[in-house]
């Protein structure tokens, strides 16, 4: 995709003739939307990585306690929603127009519901004011009931109001809508003619309404994949970084960012040398490792750089 960022920090929407033919087909919402909302979300990943690239890092990483290979449901979102929009142009293509509706419908649900890009902006966004990494942003209120994604919405604007960046909340707050939300996971909608319809509450959206709101959470989507991703690779080989005092306080330990060869930051390591390890000093591995990389930096407790992934 040719999205360009420019010094300041704006992004735009560039490329040749080719990239131009096919741009001009995207839908007008979300070709206004994703520049801006890059644009609106940057500020929070470079001024965090500014401010503490170790607490950067482990924002990035989102590593709660003992997991390995496979338990990154963030992953997991950002193969599916691809993988269903490449479902969705196929039912269009078949004629299915209505069932297309219907996945487009559900893939706004998964981009609002899913929980840890909630997380990874809060925590970038408290990195960048001084802040650190925190496993749970969210946790559910007295009764044990989850925060809804209104409150964390709204959690999140009070967040970047008090970092003085507030629109880093300018996307989630207009992509969200209550009532468009519930009545999709409740199936409380039906389509007639070119309108959407949902009771409790009665509303009526036209085609270009609900399309709106559609194609701008994937633009959210999007904007904040495209960030999210472009830091990881921005890592092509091991570097020791300042550790941050709240993680260790000893002036002489740094860390090393772990890398994977055609991914980019996997982890973070203790800097120590053998000798430095063999008289003493405490060792920390953070990442989600295969089993095979955990044998390989065990057996190499200075190894830094993953072999590439079958599946990268």
């Amino acid at each position: 995709m040719p999205l360009i960022r420019n010094a300041d920090g704006t992004w735009n929407i560039e490329g040749d003739e080719h990239d131009r033919e096919r741009i001009a087909k995207w839908n007008p919402a979300y070709r206004e939307a994703l520049p801006r909302y890059l644009t609106a979300l940057d500020s929070a990943f470079s001024r965090a990585n500014q401010r503490s690239q170790f607490m950067f890092l482990l924002s990035l990483l989102r590593v709660r306690g003992l997991e390995d290979a496979g338990w990154d449901p963030y992953e997991t979102t950002l193969r599916a929603i691809p993988a269903m929009y490449r479902v969705h142009d196929y039912v269009v293509k078949a004629g299915e127009i209505e069932a297309a509706q219907h996945l487009g419908l559900w893939v706004y649900g998964h981009i609002v519901e899913a929980s840890e890009p909630y997380e990874l902006l809060a925590n970038l966004i408290d990195v960048a004011n001084g802040g650190q990494f925190i496993f749970n942003r969210f946790p559910p209120h007295p009764n044990g009931r989850p925060k809804s994604p209104g409150e964390k919405v709204q959690q999140l604007r009070e967040m970047a109001v008090a970092a003085e960046m507030p629109a880093v909340a300018s996307p989630l707050q207009e992509i969200w809508n209550r009532e468009f939300r519930n009545a999709i996971f409740h199936a409380d909608y039906s389509f007639y003619g070119s309108e959407l319809r949902t009771v409790r509450p009665m509303q009526t959206y036209t085609h270009d309404e609900h399309m709106t709101i559609l194609n701008r959470a994937l633009a959210y989507h999007e904007a904040l994949s495209h960030l999210y991703n472009t830091s990881i690779a921005s890592y092509h080989k091991p570097e020791v970084i300042p550790i941050h005092p709240k993680f260790s306080q000893d002036p002489e330990e740094g860390a090393v960012v772990i890398v994977r060869e055609g991914y980019g930051a996997a982890g973070l390591k203790d800097a120590w040398t053998i000798e430095q390890i063999a008289a003493g000093r405490i060792t920390f591995r953070i990442g989600r490792f295969s089993p095979e990389e955990v044998e390989l930096l065990d057996d190499n407790r200075t190894l830094a750089l993953l072999p590439r992934r079958p599946d990268e």
